[in-house]
């Protein structure tokens, strides 16, 4: 993986995440609707979706009108990522709710 694929892979988990969660909802999207939808040049974005595919978390395959549209999608390693992720946030979720309710505790007395 090159030096700069790897800086945006180990700085940008947050749009990694992001990509995984946009791909989870739909069979498949193209890297310019990904790139809109993160607010992203398309050149981050390919960059994104090249450290993706590396690590075999997406495919690639060509549209079937226009055969020029990369077409992107999970992976089932990418689901299984997906999972783990939404498993962790759950977690930070419920730690979440918890520290709320102490706070409001606290506030009554």
């Amino acid at each position: 993986m090159s030096d700069q694929v790897e800086t945006i892979s180990n700085k940008g988990k947050g749009l990694i995440t992001f990509i995984l969660y946009s791909l989870s909802d739909k069979k498949s999207s193209c890297a310019s609707d990904l790139s809109n939808q993160l607010g992203l040049s398309n050149s981050r974005t390919s960059k994104i979706l090249l450290s993706l595919e590396e690590k075999k978390y997406i495919t690639r395959r060509m549209g079937k009108v226009d055969k020029r549209n990369m077409l992107f999608s999970l992976t089932a390693k990418g689901k299984e990522k997906m999972k783990k992720i939404q498993a962790r946030e759950n977690i930070y979720i419920e730690l979440i709710s918890r520290l709320i309710k102490l706070i409001k505790q606290f506030i009554k007395q």
